[in-house]
């Protein structure tokens, strides 16, 4: 885990998403080793977020008081077989997970793995 990261966690996620943001880095590391890790954004309204990039950022991670979002760039063109993604913007889709016993690893190695062929294409 980088730095950032690590700031990112002790600093915005509550501590039961931990797990959750550390188990989704480690399968980006695992299944998209080419994309790059880095902080997004950062304003006096915002905070900044992690995200990985390729070309461009293919996924953001971002903490509530609830949940922790995956937002997938492209995810609206995606193949969702798992029927996991929300939203209804013209690019961008969502995966909420809220606990780590629900983790959705097959789902998100799936996504991953679009959202990576998509930014390539």
């Amino acid at each position: 885990m980088t730095e950032d990261l690590e700031n990112f966690l002790e600093s915005r996620v509550q501590q039961q998403f931990h797990d959750i943001v550390r188990a989704f880095v480690s399968q980006m590391a695992r299944v998209a080793p080419e994309a790059s890790f880095r902080m997004r954004g950062g304003t006096e309204t915002y905070y900044s977020v992690p995200v990985f990039k390729m070309n461009r950022d293919v996924v953001a991670i971002s903490p509530t008081k609830s949940c922790v979002t995956f937002s997938f760039t492209r995810g609206a063109h995606f193949d969702d077989p798992f029927g996991m993604l929300r939203g209804s913007g013209k690019h961008s889709r969502t995966v909420q997970v809220k606990t780590m016993e629900e983790y959705p690893e097959e789902p998100l190695r799936h996504y991953i793995r679009q959202a990576i062929e998509m930014d390539m294409s």
